[in-house]
């Protein structure tokens, strides 16, 4: 055997070790392995909900209604940006004009919202009309297109193109925070995936009811955007002695909680949200802290390398901020990402009327303190407020010593995270189904019973059908089974009950590649060929029906990959985890089992 053909098949016993290892916590209770190789094998296999119980959710997203309530903002945007041009005219100052002045003038105009997505404005004077152009309304909102009705009005209208875009957008954002927030629990295998242009699937495996009672309250609020400043100077005191005391109650609570102290800011760590979370709740009750007046915010820090952009840790932080909401995002109209003079990336915001007016207070009365910019309990960020800002347009300047590119990514990110907050959307729950324990016992244990016939009566066939060969095939179907197995267990994927449907047709799907060659192979006997001629050519003329056949049903299963969801999806993953393992199996593992005998062995004929 030739040196390329070795290495192949090292690389072939390497790989079922790696399988093995990996898929073994799996097959045995906790303990038995030792510490050291549970470090480094530390996956298990999950259970998708209908076989672990739990809790299944299905939200609709009202993507219409974050667009109705984007096109109030601009209304407002328009208004003071035709407000301004009026008083330009008389020679006035925007910025001056008291109320009876800006009544005066909003007096000339009238914005409508016939509609979800369309904005009307008529107005008194014919003439005025040309003080609204695309100009003006790409400095609004770019992705509103503007439409002369008659001589004194016109629209702005939102075109199906960016309907799809804000939807998505929307979307994506619920999905994230939905995420977000059922990783909170510190729950295992969550679930969370898109379903369909507006709805979201949630599927939680082995909840409690008080857990399922806590998400379903968890995820129905709406993804709050508040601006609150930093408290740099709480009361809380040094509380690593109760870090200490919690880390020795609960240490399967606490494996990365960390008290950090350093110059002027004090603060607790973790590499999980969900073990903050608990240390937060047992320090209320412990001490009563934080009181009405403060309360914590949690950061998540990225460590990247600057050069490759990698990351190199990531954990969560606390930030102690007052409770009182200094503004709130319903105010902000769009955040964008800018260059200041430097050319650092930057992000720029843009108020409405009501909510410049407040932040130029709150930045006049905090300069020098922090305002973090916060998602729910989340902070964003936490930029220092150097001067007053008034006319309703901020900047967030990022520093630090970072690359261009990481300063980037994170205004780009920030950005993100601002706009969706301003496109706040209803989220309504339209399914809720609990999945019982019981059931999912049952449906273990007669699918486990069901794999387990189906494959013996296989194997039993083969050896029976093919002799020798029929123990080969045997062997590439062992390691299927465990490569299926092993991925599973990577990818971090649930096996479910038609999931173990999925494995046991791709078991029978190796079977029949086996059985193709088998049968060429005899083809090729019965002609006169040898056995080692026989075998070269079954593999090389039955390679390709074999291909064709697996990559038909791999399309079907990629369809359902994508436009399905829960037992249906679970199929579809194991469906297409299997498909490879087993063309894998049945023609590399096979064919490298024969070349070991014809070429190490010298044998010279096998039974078939």
């Amino acid at each position: 055997m030739d040196s390329k053909r070795k290495w192949k098949v090292w690389a072939v016993i390497l790989m079922v070790i790696w399988a093995g290892l990996y898929f073994l916590p799996s097959m045995v209770n906790d303990g038995v392995l030792p510490g050291w190789f549970t470090n480094v094998f530390s996956k298990k296999l999950n259970y998708g909900l209908d076989l672990k119980g739990g809790l299944e959710l299905k939200y609709t997203v009202d993507y219409k209604k974050a667009i109705g309530d984007n096109a109030l903002k601009l209304r407002e945007s328009l208004s003071d940006r035709l407000i301004g041009e009026y008083a330009k005219k008389e020679a006035k100052d925007p910025q001056t004009l008291t109320d009876e002045e800006r009544k005066g003038f909003e007096g000339k105009y009238k914005i409508e919202r016939p509609e979800y997505n369309v904005l009307k404005v008529t107005f008194v004077e014919a003439s005025d009309i040309a003080l609204l152009t695309q100009d003006v309304v790409d400095t609004l909102d770019r992705r509103f297109v503007l439409r002369q009705l008659d001589a004194t009005s016109a629209q702005l209208l939102l075109p199906e193109k960016a309907i799809g875009e804000i939807k998505n957008e929307v979307v994506a954002q619920t999905l994230d925070t939905i995420r977000k927030r059922v990783e909170g629990f510190g729950l295992v295998e969550p679930d969370v995936r898109r379903s369909g242009e507006s709805d979201i699937d949630v599927q939680l495996p082995g909840l409690s009811k008080r857990q399922m009672k806590l998400v379903r309250e968890r995820i129905g609020q709406t993804a709050q955007l508040t601006f609150r400043i930093v408290d740099r100077n709480p009361f809380f005191g040094d509380k690593k002695p109760l870090v200490d005391e919690f880390k020795k109650d609960f240490a399967e609570k606490a494996k990365t909680l960390e008290w950090v102290a350093g110059s002027g800011d004090a603060y607790i760590k973790s590499e999980k949200k969900s073990e903050l979370l608990s240390f937060f709740k047992y320090m209320k009750t412990k001490t009563g802290l934080p009181k009405d007046e403060n309360q914590i915010g949690f950061q998540v820090i990225e460590d990247k390398d600057p050069v490759s952009g990698q990351l190199r840790s990531k954990y969560w932080r606390t930030l102690y901020l007052f409770s009182r909401v200094e503004l709130a995002g319903d105010h902000l109209t769009r955040a964008v990402v800018g260059y200041d003079q430097k050319n650092q990336p930057v992000v720029n915001l843009e108020f409405d009327s009501q909510g410049a007016r407040m932040f130029a207070a709150v930045t006049e009365k905090h300069t020098k303190e922090l305002m973090a910019i916060m998602l729910d309990d989340d902070v964003n960020s936490a930029p220092q407020i150097r001067e007053k800002i008034s006319g309703g347009r901020a900047q967030i300047t990022l520093g630090g010593e970072r690359s261009p590119r990481e300063m980037l990514e994170e205004a780009k990110s920030l950005v993100t995270v601002l706009n969706n907050g301003a496109y706040k959307a209803p989220v309504l729950r339209v399914h809720d189904l609990e999945v019982g324990p019981s059931l999912g016992r049952d449906a273990i244990r007669s699918g486990v019973l069901s794999m387990f016939v189906g494959s013996l009566l296989v194997i039993f066939f083969m050896l029976i059908y093919y002799k020798f060969s029929g123990m080969v095939a045997n062997i590439a179907l062992l390691a299927n089974v465990l490569f299926i197995f092993a991925l599973l267990v990577s990818f971090n994927a649930a096996l479910t009950l038609p999931g173990m449907a999925g494995i046991v047709l791709t078991v029978g799907m190796a079977v029949d590649a086996n059985v193709l060659i088998f049968e060429r192979v005899r083809e090729e006997l019965r002609a006169g060929r040898t056995h080692r001629s026989a075998i070269d050519i079954g593999y090389a003329k039955a390679f390709w029906t074999i291909f064709d056949a697996h990559i038909t049903t791999a399309l079907s299963g990629v369809v359902l990959l994508f436009y399905t969801t829960g037992p249906i999806y679970g199929f579809a993953v194991t469906l297409l985890i299997g498909i490879t393992c087993s063309l894998f199996t049945a023609i590399v593992i096979t064919r490298m089992i024969y070349d070991y005998l014809f070429d190490v062995k010298k044998v010279e004929s096998v039974s078939i």
